[in-house]
């Protein structure tokens, strides 16, 4: 579900958050209600989530946004910047990690509309060299059922992630690890078949990545601060800092020493390398959970049958979770999740409901993640009959105990 996994030196995992309390004068909160603001004690309620899960993970700044028939909520909790402290805002940048899977998904079905691509094709007419490539389809890398190995746990990539990779650097040692199962056996997370996507999408579309979603989603959508960097961490003023370097444990406060900010994004790529804001987040989520961007019937091949999945580490909680092509889904609503060194995310929007959540949080590992962070808000909102599959004690339950491959 949008998610890079694995750690770096010791501490450095794929999804990320930040550490603090929730009170004082470095953990003031700032809200806004928009248009339409909810009921007092509903508001109450959401307040009381972000409090718990800022105070349970003792993350420096947490990001929370809600827009719904019901009312919104914004709210940005906790401190930007270690260092000076800085408060947090809810327009500030982040790394979306892991969600950029959606946007590299979406172009690979934009191509799959305009004939370009098809579902069916196997990896080995777009990219050679790859384990099983003859026999593993476009289809199957999008769900995660390919059976390629991770990828970003290899050696080779995660001596660069400092210093930055090259696409030709990525995709080959990438494909040095063996598979983890025979194709279309097995739900298994691939951040090197996300990679491979965001090859096809420059072979078939004739662009590079970054062009290509700036000018086939970015700008179509009126995403303005939303990019895949070409060089360095790709963020700009303002942005948050996010916290993820050390041995920070998922219910450790960090210092301004484990700042992980200026790693580059280049060793995430196709995979989980862009940036973003709350505002064009909840844009984007709704393109996405809708099919805005995509060929009627290709939305619906992407939605038909998706694959229940469990995350190692129970990082997604007990709820259930499945996964269509390109996009993670939960009782209704579709979206994605990311987490690298630093910051730690997740972008809901339910159709039905007309509702979007997301949750940003800027230390990496918490011990309530994002996800179950989403279904607690959701269901302090429209109540616990959603189909999630547990209760908001449950979401709400640090269960996560830190990466795992």
């Amino acid at each position: 579900m949008g998610r890079c996994k694995g750690r770096l030196l010791g501490a450095l995992v794929l999804f990320s958050v930040l550490a603090l309390s929730a009170c004082g004068s470095n953990g003031a909160s700032t809200k806004s209600s928009g248009s339409g603001s909810l009921d007092a004690a509903t508001e109450a309620k959401l307040e009381d989530i972000v409090r718990r899960f800022q105070d349970t993970n003792r993350t420096p700044g947490v990001l929370v946004g809600m827009w719904s028939p019901k009312g919104t909520f914004v709210s940005a909790t906790g401190v930007a910047d270690l260092a000076t402290e800085a408060p947090l805002r809810s327009d500030m940048q982040f790394k979306i990690a892991s969600q950029t899977k959606t946007f590299t998904a979406n172009l690979v079905l934009q191509l799959v509309g305009e004939g370009k691509v098809t579902l069916d094709d196997h990896i080995s007419k777009w990219v050679k060299g790859v384990p099983n490539g003859d026999r593993i389809t476009i289809r199957q890398l999008l769900n995660h059922t390919s059976g390629l190995a991770d990828g970003f746990t290899s050696p080779t990539v995660q001596s660069k992630v400092q210093t930055g990779c090259t696409v030709a650097e990525l995709l080959t040692a990438e494909a040095k690890f063996p598979p983890v199962a025979p194709p279309g056996t097995k739900w298994s997370y691939s951040n090197y078949g996300y990679n491979l996507l965001g090859r096809v999408v420059e072979l078939a579309g004739g662009q590079d990545l970054s062009t290509a979603l700036q000018q086939r989603i970015a700008r179509p959508l009126g995403l303005r601060r939303t990019l895949l960097p070409t060089s360095g961490n790709g963020l700009s003023e303002p942005f948050t800092h996010g916290y993820g370097l050390g041995d920070v444990g998922p219910s450790q406060a960090p210092t301004a020493s484990d700042d992980a900010t200026d790693l580059p994004a280049s060793c995430l790529w196709a995979h989980g390398g862009m940036v973003s804001t709350l505002s064009d987040m909840r844009v984007w989520s709704r393109a996405l959970a809708t099919g805005e961007l995509l060929e009627p019937a290709v939305w619906a091949e992407a939605t038909r049958n998706p694959i229940p999945f469990t995350f190692a580490g129970n990082y997604n909680g007990p709820g259930k979770w499945r996964y269509g092509l390109g996009f993670v889904e939960s009782g209704g609503f579709i979206g994605g999740e990311g987490s690298f060194a630093g910051y730690e995310s997740t972008a809901m929007y339910s159709p039905t409901r007309r509702t979007a959540i997301e949750v940003v949080s800027t230390k990496n590992p918490n011990a309530i993640t994002p996800p179950p962070m989403f279904q607690a808000l959701a269901m302090a909102v429209y109540g616990t009959d959603i189909g999630f599959g547990l209760t908001p004690e449950q979401a709400l339950a640090p269960t996560f105990k830190g990466a795992a491959g």
